[in-house]
């Protein structure tokens, strides 16, 4: 049974680690989230993929204790319990994102961004550089915008990329289809979603983490597609925000194996960020990370203290 969110009234408020939580927004909008890791450590504002849910970081619970990081990981738009932004740039989720920190009584913050996150967390730290301390990009979706994608990518993220946006409706089928297959077959959905990269496939074998993306997955779709079709629309055209803003000590990492994202959009994202480190892991692929986050919260932990 899904457990009712509870909401946070105002600056100061000290939510508990093992409840989902609700911000009201200035516009009275509501936007979801969990924490995890040192309930009274250094915030982390950490953005989930493309679908995705505020369980995405729950891998990192323990890490985020280690270190003494705070992870607030948050629904996005039309995700979860957040609600959705039609029309809304990513100019807009920084400001959203701003006002939920401003909320939770949070100054200055870490940001990371998983694959589709990536954009999302890029525009918080190039919109809001003077309260983001450090940005990590894992598997991110880079400015994809007049760039080609591989033919290396999986069959289901070439589509999404290239085909189906310019197919209407394609894409609001492809989705729900996906949905359809998480509530009846999660391991089927997850082989689908990673046909190319037998390194995910792999992966996804394992059931701890299987389960960990299911849950993930289908808490995000519960109110739909909508979130996914967003992410879709503002992937496809240039940002509209000025990354060289984002001037703080950044790192990207990206598996060679990764057919989930375009890795020419990767690299070209890593030199817009004017202090950015890029990590190419041979080997790896896109989910790297669920086996790999505390090696994320161990930079951030690690470039906040010097």
């Amino acid at each position: 049974m899904r457990q009712a969110p509870q909401r946070t009234h105002g600056v100061g408020a000290s939510p508990s680690l093992t409840r989902s939580r609700i911000v009201t927004l200035r516009d009275g909008r509501v936007m979801g989230y969990r924490l995890y890791g040192a309930q009274n450590g250094i915030p982390v504002i950490a953005l989930h993929g493309t679908p995705g849910s505020r369980y995405k970081f729950a891998s990192a619970h323990v890490s985020g204790l280690k270190h003494g990081l705070r992870i607030v990981s948050v629904d996005r738009w039309g995700y979860g319990l957040t609600s959705p932004r039609p029309g809304g740039t990513l100019r807009d989720f920084a400001s959203d994102i701003a006002n939920l920190a401003d909320e939770l009584a949070i100054g200055r913050y870490h940001v990371v961004g998983i694959s589709g996150g990536g954009p999302f967390a890029a525009a918080v730290a190039a919109s809001y550089a003077e309260r983001v301390i450090t940005l990590a990009l894992i598997s991110p979706v880079g400015p994809i915008a007049g760039i080609k994608p591989s033919p290396a990518l999986s069959t289901f993220h070439r589509l999404c990329f290239r085909t189906l946006p310019n197919v209407p409706g394609a894409l609001s089928l492809a989705f729900l289809a996906f949905r359809l297959a998480l509530r009846v077959s999660p391991p089927l959905a997850l082989r689908l979603a990673n046909t190319r990269s037998g390194v995910d496939r792999q992966t996804v074998a394992d059931p701890a983490v299987r389960d960990r993306l299911a849950k993930t997955f289908r808490e995000g779709m519960e109110p739909g597609v909508g979130g996914a079709l967003a992410d879709m629309a503002l992937f496809a055209r240039p940002w509209g925000i000025d990354l060289s803003r984002a001037d703080m000590p950044a790192r990207i990492w990206i598996g060679l194996e990764d057919r989930n994202v375009p890795i020419e959009a990767v690299r070209a994202l890593s030199t817009a960020l004017p202090r950015c480190e890029l990590t190419e892991i041979p080997g790896a692929g896109h989910l790297w990370a669920s086996h790999n986050v505390g090696e994320v919260m161990a930079w951030i932990a690690g470039v906040g203290k010097a």
